[in-house]
């Protein structure tokens, strides 16, 4: 059965015999080995390519796009710093750096949020905002998280986006904010996510309203009774109320779910004392 790019296959291998190493045919070769998944051969044409041409941007940019996927940062980044030093500067560059090079990090996400701000944000780039914003979210750059976020949010409004939206208010300590965005998001999963429902319940305990807290901790006790840390997190209001009794019930409800539960182990031990 004939392959899909039999014949371009055969049409640029011909080229080549007759012009060797020519960087047009080289690249059509790669392209195609790439979509068939043939990386080791494509590294190969983009690797002759660059013997002759130090400074072609496709063979630049896929090389390091290839060794950023094995792992192999130090290769990575050294190939697009080149496309940089080259004046060949996009957005993808820019986020991909970020997540290899820890050091300087923080100048990546900004060049690339600065990109991104000034494009016409579509459907399609919610998958990359998405990823930046959860991942700035992890490496605790909060604003540049927030900026992605926001961005994400213009391509497709999704509750994990609103999700996210809410914990970074949360960590500015604007809770009636983040309250907003959970409420929003525990209304679209009908009170079915134990995960937002503990993000309410920490806004109200934040808020010093612990009724409401330990309420919403047991809303998602409704929806997973399995879960230690939200026994935990009960209990720990309950002794931070004076409340012993019902502190201790949830302490040793954690550990029955996991006896190894040290968190809880120890705040059973001192509420004992």
């Amino acid at each position: 059965m004939a392959g899909k790019y039999d014949k371009q296959l055969a049409k640029y291998n011909d080229i080549l015999s007759k012009k060797p190493n020519d960087p047009h045919a080289l690249a059509i070769l790669a392209r195609i080995a790439i979509k068939e998944n043939r990386i080791s051969d494509a590294e190969n044409y983009y690797t002759a390519i660059l013997l002759k041409m130090h400074n072609h941007p496709e063979s630049l940019y896929m090389m390091g796009f290839i060794n950023m996927k094995r792992n192999k940062h130090t290769t990575a980044i050294n190939y697009f710093k080149k496309l940089l030093e080259n004046g060949k500067e996009n957005v993808f560059i820019y986020e991909y750096l970020s997540s290899m090079d820890k050091d300087n990090r923080r100048e990546y996400l900004e060049k690339a949020l600065e990109l991104s701000k000034n494009m016409k944000i579509k459907s399609k780039d919610y998958k990359r905002c998405s990823y930046i914003a959860f991942q700035s979210y992890a490496w605790k750059e909060y604003d540049i998280s927030f900026e992605y976020a926001n961005l994400a949010y213009n391509a497709k409004p999704t509750n994990d986006i609103i999700n996210l939206l809410g914990c970074i208010y949360h960590h500015n300590e604007d809770y009636d904010k983040a309250l907003s965005l959970f409420h929003e998001v525990n209304a679209n999963y009908e009170s079915k996510n134990p995960y937002v429902l503990c993000n309410i319940s920490s806004c109200y305990n934040k808020k010093n309203s612990n009724k409401m807290a330990i309420r919403y901790l047991e809303k998602a006790l409704e929806v997973n009774n399995n879960d230690k840390v939200i026994y935990y997190t009960i209990g720990s209001i309950y002794a931070s109320t004076g409340n012993k009794k019902l502190a201790i019930e949830n302490f040793e409800h954690a550990l029955k779910i996991n006896e190894n539960y040290e968190e809880a182990r120890k705040a059973l031990e001192a509420i004992k004392e």
